[in-house]
């Protein structure tokens, strides 16, 4: 296997697994499913910073 099919094939794995958790931290019927894949995509992505809002109103930041 060349090095290119195999980097091929990782781009397209990485990309969906983004898009799919992309689709479900927009579109999940349960909040706790959303917010568990913000987080996930936070660490997959560590240059997007994302804020979850807390049921007190505060937020709070993924490294806190």
């Amino acid at each position: 296997m060349s090095p290119g099919l195999l980097s091929t094939i990782t781009a397209a794995l990485y990309g969906g697994t983004v898009s799919l958790l992309a689709l479900t931290a927009t579109f999940a019927r349960r909040p706790t499913l959303r917010r568990e894949a913000r987080s996930t995509l936070a660490v997959l992505m560590p240059g997007k910073a994302v804020e979850t809002p807390q049921a007190d109103g505060a937020t709070t930041a993924p490294g806190d």
